[in-house]
């Protein structure tokens, strides 16, 4: 059995027994009425619903959201601060009650800065909308603390920093590291681009983080963070970034798999550390428990993934199928329109019910991965091999096999439709479906596989599957990155319907608060 590293017992404990922040001293909590926080979670759940994305990421897409929408309204940092955080606590997304009411004024200094620096108006609107990106990450860890996150994510990086190299090439020290920071909180914290960006940012652009210091004359810092933003956005699309992510996985996931074991019993934390027996074990109850978890969550995924196709996807193709059917040919094919209809669902339960629960192969290397972790000596070092360079007339036959990928795929796929009786508008649109929903249910697929560790056998079956699929999940990929920014309900909901609600929900929180002043005064 592999002896554990007494300082990295220490450091893990203090890792974990971070807490939240501290609840305020009652009277200066900031609180909002449950009345009004039922109407503002039940408007969430409609609006994320249409807008699919990661539960872990929906906070910080509702506080882009909300600046957004205060930012053209008021110019008053402080009162956006004040609505924001009512907001977010309104639907839940903070704990009603608990903050102290001056973190509104850490929260207006946040977004002051986001407000000085766009007033030189010397960055372009993608600039500043990376810029806001950021803002909402930074208040998202303000708002939350993450402290517990943070030191894990260091411990994690401090372990792996200098043990993952890359073999016949050569890399700048400073851009290897960055690398491996952005997988190890890419690995641990499912961090996002925006997240990411706001991490690299501190860590690497620390005037940023000390407005006192430019905030009266905010033109450096924008031109400082016009260059920042090239290279953060250069470091997040780094060829070798996916290699550095499987690299960090098996390390980034036995550590999550540590920390629910010493959370699950607190004051028992120390002895199981004592104890790799008891730790193992445990370790595997955890590990069973989190594959029971990630079914749920593909289950809940794919629900809210066939509710947005269905709201925003297929209501629409059955406006356009149904007119320009009638119109170009006089008659409706009704089998073409249900299979249309009731693809998309039928396929996303299909691929659910594919999900099989890791090996115990899985478990076992999870429980290596934590001895590694924990041990006086470290994990061991790992190499990545870089991007095979092709040039030439190899190149060259490889994009000829690529292209006919697509012309032999999506050339069968009409075949058949048409042999189907198929008109060329349904046909059209069941493709349309087709990509969308793969490239939606590869993504549950992933999500499910988050804790797998152990890579999979290359089979034949595999590599016919993937010469046939990886064209349709492209062109998934490519529709779902364009589409989503064209969704009329998005833009019915942010600009039609939210403004005046959330106005509404104003009114009866502060008729709320008078009526029971005046009660209040009965007693």
């Amino acid at each position: 059995m592999t002896s554990f590293s007494r300082g990295k017992i220490a450091e893990i404990l203090s890792a974990v027994q971070r807490k939240k922040m501290a609840e305020a001293p009652e009277g200066s909590r900031i609180t909002v009425h449950a009345t009004v926080s039922r109407f503002a979670v039940l408007y969430e759940k409609m609006r994320n619903a249409i807008d699919y994305k990661d539960d872990h990421l929906l906070r910080k897409a509702a506080i882009v959201r909300i600046l957004k929408r205060h930012l053209h309204l008021e110019t008053d940092a402080a009162l956006v601060a004040t609505n924001l955080i009512r907001e977010l606590i309104a639907a839940r997304y903070l704990p009603n009650g608990v903050l102290a009411e001056s973190m509104i004024g850490e929260a207006a200094l946040v977004i002051k800065k986001f407000q000085v620096v766009k007033k030189t108006r010397i960055g372009s609107e993608k600039f500043y909308a990376w810029l806001l990106g950021i803002v909402a990450a930074e208040l998202e860890e303000l708002l939350d603390g993450h402290a517990q996150e943070k030191a894990l994510v260091n411990f994690l990086f401090e372990q792996l920093g200098d043990r993952i190299t890359l073999r016949d090439l050569s890399m700048e020290e400073t851009e290897r590291r960055w690398q491996i920071y952005v997988a190890c909180h890419r690995s641990l914290s499912k961090a996002d681009d925006e997240m990411m960006s706001y991490k690299l940012v501190r860590a690497y652009h620390t005037a940023w983080m000390q407005p006192g210091n430019w905030l009266e004359d905010p033109r450096d810092m924008t031109q400082e963070m016009i260059g920042v933003e090239v290279i953060v956005r250069g470091q997040l699309k780094h060829p070798l970034a996916q290699k550095f992510l499987h690299a960090v996985k098996p390390w980034a996931v036995a550590l999550g798999m540590l920390r629910d074991a010493l959370m699950e019993k607190p004051d028992h934390a120390e002895h199981l550390l004592n104890h790799p027996e008891e730790l193992h074990a445990t370790i595997g109850r955890m590990a069973e428990r989190r594959y029971k978890d990630s079914k749920g969550k593909l289950r809940r995924g794919t629900v809210r993934a066939i509710i947005y196709l269905f709201i925003t996807k297929i209501l629409l193709a059955l406006v356009i199928e149904v007119p320009f059917e009638q119109f170009l040919y006089k008659e409706i094919n009704h089998i073409s329109l249900a299979i249309n209809v009731l693809f998309p669902p039928i396929l996303m339960l299909f691929v659910g019910s594919m999900i099989r629960v890791p090996g115990k192969e899985n478990v076992i290397r999870l429980k290596q991965a934590v001895d590694e972790l924990l041990s006086v000596e470290g994990p061991p070092g790992k190499q990545i091999r870089p991007v095979k360079s092709r040039a030439g007339f190899g190149s060259f036959l490889l994009n000829i096999i690529y292209t006919a990928m697509f012309v032999i795929t999506f050339g069968l796929i009409f075949i058949i439709l048409k042999t189907s009786h198929f008109t060329w508008v349904s046909a059209s649109i069941f493709i349309f479906f087709l990509c969308i929903v793969s490239f939606f249910a590869f993504r549950l697929r992933l999500a499910a596989r988050e804790y797998v560790v152990v890579d999979r056998a290359d089979r034949f079956r595999t590599a016919i599957l993937d010469f046939f699929s990886f064209p349709i999940l492209r062109a998934g990929q490519w529709l779902s990155s364009t589409i989503s920014h064209l969704n009329i309900f998005i833009f019915f909901f942010d600009f039609i319907i939210e403004t005046p609600f959330k106005i509404f929900l104003t009114i009866l929180e502060e008729w709320l608060s008078f009526i029971k002043e005046k009660k209040e005064e009965l007693q």
